[in-house]
């Protein structure tokens, strides 16, 4: 048990950081600067293609900041997993 609280405050602390890079990469990522990345933005970026189903909570087509920020943890549970 202590492990696994050990393991998400460190997430917690990572993500922080990786927030803020994630930012730019939104910024960058969303071309037609309607805050909102799109299939055909997304495209830039492969792994948004893999987990599009997964990151559109919403199921608008859209991927907002929130929904996209997500992307970081499905990445770094896709890491874990493979160690």
């Amino acid at each position: 048990m202590f492990q696994k609280l050990t393991l998400a405050a460190l997430a917690l602390l990572v993500s922080g950081v990786a927030t803020a890079d994630d930012k730019g990469l939104y910024r960058d990522l969303d071309i037609n600067e309607d805050g909102a990345i799109s299939p055909e933005e997304a495209a830039a970026l492969p792994s948004l293609n893999d987990n599009w189903v997964v990151l559109d909570v919403n199921a608008d087509g859209m991927l907002d900041q929130a929904e996209f920020a997500k992307l970081e943890f499905i990445e770094a549970d896709s890491k874990s997993k493979s160690k």
